[in-house]
């Protein structure tokens, strides 16, 4: 990223992506000469050479933002691009479901195929209209000037403190990401069909209100929003404990708390991602960029295949003990966030016993739902908003 530059990497990246995609038009001739072992091996191809190509451009979107996005505007940012996120996918599922509806002939998922590769191509043409993006280091450099110093941004105290905490948190979303789904498909034997239609709700729901907490982010800092998110999320964890089999109360309860789970959880990505910018120095972007890639990909990674095994073995059980960990988890990480000094020029966090007194948590859940319905900035910098609570 250092060597070529984030625009070159990325253009170069994304237009490769979509090259290889094009393989996938092979399957009928493949399938024709080697069989139906000859379909999968182009699918996998396909998909293989995608994933790993994008692997190797997503690293470079993180230091092209840090440069182009001043970073008391970086919460706006990030919930501009989750809100136009949830409503193309929802969009997109959409107009998906009403092709694959058509029939059952191949020729409908060479149709997405082509609608999804086409604008692939078309991005890269809007990609390249972003400014900035060059190279940092010149070709004369050595190689080690290139190469990212990730011991260096492992070095930075504050920042390995945060990128921790955020793993943990990202790791305790994530418990309850993977339970989530398989409890309401093999516990309360909801259709897939019913299922897409509660993730559906969600996404309304985040892109209607993700904004909210993005302005907050960039008003009192990334801390106090992180905290707020991450433990009304964890409280939420505890919550699927008492959506029962066969329960009359089952099926309003689980859309209550599958939306709020889906927004609390964006917008908790979405402000972790502001507060790591925030924290990244420009001599060393690169590399504190890529230290978090691996982090929490990580994070996002190791919870679903972990929770797959315990359920597989503990059945029901099983799933109780994803939700217990993912809301311990999860407190634990916003207990500890308390630690974290704010960004600069924002309001200093108020400490962690404020929590122990009987009103407080009850004051920071209806806080948390007073941001996410939009009303969390009305009273201004009255110092209360910037305390976590």
């Amino acid at each position: 990223v250092e060597w070529l530059g984030p625009r070159k990497l990325l253009l170069w990246t994304w237009m490769a992506r979509n090259v290889f995609s094009l393989s996938v038009f092979l399957l009928p001739w493949a399938v024709s000469r080697w069989g139906e072992a000859g379909g999968w091996h182009v699918l996998l191809f396909a998909t293989l050479a995608f994933s790993l190509v994008r692997a190797v451009g997503v690293g470079a979107w993180y230091p092209w933002l840090h440069e182009i996005v001043p970073r008391p505007l970086l919460g706006s940012y990030f919930s501009i691009e989750a809100a136009m996120s949830q409503v193309i996918i929802i969009a997109l599922a959409l107009v998906m479901a009403l092709v694959l509806g058509l029939g059952q002939e191949l020729n409908r998922f060479f149709l997405i195929y082509a609608a999804g590769i086409g604008a692939g191509f078309w991005s890269v043409q809007l990609i390249g209209k972003i400014p900035g993006g060059a190279g940092s280091v010149t070709a004369e450099a050595g190689a080690s000037a290139r190469r990212p110093a990730l011991r260096e941004a492992l070095a930075d105290r504050e920042y390995r403190r945060f990128f921790v905490l955020a793993m943990l948190g990202t790791a305790s979303v994530m418990w309850l990401n993977a339970a989530s789904v398989m409890y309401l498909r093999d516990m309360l034997s909801y259709s897939e069909t019913r299922i897409m239609l509660l993730l559906a709700a969600g996404g309304i729901g985040v892109a209607a209100t993700v904004h909210f907490w993005g302005r907050a982010a960039d008003r009192f800092g990334s801390v106090p929003a992180m905290i707020q998110l991450l433990a009304a999320h964890a409280l939420l964890a505890f919550c699927w404990w008492g959506l029962l089999p066969n329960s009359r109360m089952t099926g309003v309860l689980a859309v209550v708390v599958i939306v709020f789970t889906t927004i609390f959880n964006a917008a908790f990505t979405m402000v972790t991602a502001s507060g790591m910018l925030c924290r990244v120095r420009d001599e060393g972007r690169v590399a504190y960029t890529s230290l978090w890639i691996l982090g929490i990909s990580t994070a996002n990674g190791l919870p679903p295949i972990l929770a797959g095994l315990l359920i597989d073995h503990l059945g029901m059980f099983g799933f109780r003990l994803c939700f217990l960990i993912a809301g311990c988890a999860g407190l634990a990480a916003a207990g500890f966030m308390f630690a974290l000094p704010p960004e600069e020029g924002k309001p200093p966090l108020h400490e962690l016993r404020y929590l122990i007194q009987p009103s407080q948590p009850l004051r920071s859940l209806a806080r948390v739902f007073w941001i996410t319905v939009g009303f969390g900035e009305k009273k201004g910098g009255d110092g209360e908003a910037g305390d976590g609570r």
